[in-house]
């Protein structure tokens, strides 16, 4: 069965590259579940190009990607289905053909870097870079142009997700010995802000009216409680769960203020914009339900997570070895209810837009763009080892034309990276 770690691992974004914070801290920072907005493309006139196309390959897709249904009013038995605002791009996109892929260049020319966020219109990119003289770095690129953001504290910093204001969201590691936890910050109106309530925790997403999501934190990350704060400078509001919940994990917030995520690494919610929480329904897996679920993203009525056939492992929070059940990549259609196995894709999507397309890995390890029933394998900037983890697409705008994460160039070193699609 798989351990909390197993569920965590797929998030993973952390490079082979030595850390001060323990893995567990390092696979759950994870690849930056952000809001869709609706987008195009404007960055890629300040980037260096490499003339790479992807190739486009058929794949069979359950159908929904092109239309989604209003929500009916109640399920079978009359307990309402999930449901979400209409959807802010008409879904009528043909699926790119190939993607090129582009470098972004981090500050001070630094080795290493990697997206965990962006403004799909392509103006805004954020995340993190590995200096020369080692630690970390928080990283917004304007245009193409990368521009340091100084975080206090230098153990480990990254912004996590920003808006089309140019505001981010992120954290840095504070402390000494066991005293060591994300302290939580934004970047906004082109300075640092402590963001208010506790001292440790980890805001994942901004939408455009500012409202963040996160989740609050200490010593032991297997825990926490969600928080939704209205503002950057406000103060956080927990989200409700029901009684007996010890974990809450919010993990992405849309436009009309719909907030997904998880509780007790099981079961799948949703919190609508005034704050009812709901379960999602489990996919079933071969025929049967699966036994744990979580939902990571949310675009205009879809959602996309993970689901596993088998329970957490009892007592496994602290790192214990446990065998390992498959985990599939799902998707959920918020206005019908619907949820479905995406058997397109080896891990988790990184991210879903407002047409339903997703980006994640395939079986082979490719970064891949899944769009209705197209797969596009996303082009590299060296060779990839079909690891899984040297080329991550993190990002994807609602036009499916601006994609951004990271890649190894060819001596397989980790770089931030933009693919444009046409």
């Amino acid at each position: 069965m798989p351990s909390e770690v197993d569920l965590l691992r797929s998030l993973s974004d952390e490079p082979d590259t030595p850390s001060t914070v323990n893995i567990r801290k390092a696979m759950d920072v994870g690849r930056r579940r952000r809001v869709r907005r609706s987008a195009g493309y404007a960055g890629a006139a300040a980037l260096t190009a490499i003339a790479v196309t992807g190739t486009s390959v058929a794949i069979n897709l359950a159908a929904g990607d092109q239309a989604a249904p209003p929500a009916p009013e109640a399920a079978a038995g009359g307990k309402p289905k999930p449901s979400a605002s209409a959807p802010a791009v008409a879904p009528t996109a043909k699926a790119p053909a190939g993607c090129v892929i582009h470098r972004l260049k981090p500050p001070d020319n630094a080795p290493m870097a990697l997206v965990s966020g962006a403004d799909p219109t392509g103006k805004y990119v954020v995340g993190r870079s590995y200096p020369k003289a080692g630690g970390y770095q928080a990283v917004i690129w304007n245009d193409g142009k990368g521009k340091k953001v100084m975080l206090p504290g230098d153990s480990e910093e990254s912004l996590q997700d920003v808006n089309s204001a140019g505001d981010a969201v992120g954290w840095s590691y504070q402390g000494e010995g066991e005293a060591v936890g994300p302290v939580p910050y934004a970047y906004a109106g082109g300075k640092v802000i402590k963001m208010r309530g506790p001292k440790y925790a980890e805001p994942r997403a901004i939408n455009n009216a500012g409202v963040v999501v996160g989740v609050a934190n200490g010593a032991n990350l297997s825990a926490g409680a969600g928080l939704r704060w209205p503002s950057p400078t406000a103060e956080p509001v927990p989200l409700p769960v029901p009684a007996g919940t010890t974990s809450t994990r919010p993990m992405d917030i849309a436009e009309d203020g719909t907030i997904v995520g998880g509780l007790n690494f099981e079961t799948p919610v949703m919190w609508t914009a005034d704050g009812e929480m709901r379960e999602l329904p489990m996919p079933e897996i071969d025929g049967r339900p699966a036994a744990v679920a979580q939902a990571f993203d949310v675009s205009d009525g879809w959602a996309t997570g993970m689901a596993s056939t088998e329970k957490i492992a009892p007592g496994s929070g602290g790192g214990a070895k446990s065998a390992s059940a498959p985990i599939f990549a799902v998707r959920w259609n918020l206005r019908t209810g619907e949820a479905q196995v995406v058997k397109q894709l080896k891990d988790p999507a990184d991210e879903v837009n407002a047409l339903g397309w997703m980006v994640g890995t395939d079986a082979k390890g490719y970064a891949t763009l899944v769009a209705g029933g197209t797969a596009v394998r996303l082009p590299d900037l060296g060779k990839n080892p079909g690891d899984g983890v040297t080329t991550i697409a993190t990002t994807i705008s609602d036009d499916g034309r601006f994609i951004a994460g990271q890649s190894g160039n060819k001596d397989e070193v980790i770089q931030a990276v933009v693919w444009r699609c046409e």
